[in-house]
């Protein structure tokens, strides 16, 4: 990874996440999945993005066809990112901005997204 990366990491710190730049924008989104972890989403391609640890994953069933699974450390329960159900790599996947620390993504605008409106 590049000078400008970033670590990202759950609670107990089993599971990293390096990102290789700051990304462009961090996604708020409002939905009940996001709203009751407490997700906030940073996107980028699988193959730019280093993944470590064991995790455990859901994937909503109240989205039909389902599209996407959401991964959180199997030590802490964290929700650390999610992944297209498709095979790898993927041309996007979601990581959660909470797991970096205050202040790396400081200057990063931040998107509200009104995903309750969106149909499942």
């Amino acid at each position: 990874m590049s000078e400008g990366a970033l670590v990202a990491s759950c609670h107990c710190g089993r599971v990293r996440i390096t990102l290789p730049r700051k990304p462009e924008s961090v996604t708020h989104c409002n939905c009940s999945l996001c709203t009751k972890t407490g997700f906030q989403g940073v996107y980028f391609a699988s193959d730019e993005v280093q993944v470590e640890g064991e995790f455990d994953s859901y994937v909503r069933a109240d989205c039909n066809p389902a599209y996407l699974a959401t991964h959180r450390c199997r030590q802490c329960g964290i929700a650390t990112h999610w992944t297209p159900l498709t095979d790898s790599p993927h041309e996007r996947m979601g990581i959660n901005a909470r797991l970096l620390e205050p202040g790396a993504l400081e200057g990063v605008p931040v998107l509200e997204v009104d995903g309750r409106s969106w149909p499942a």
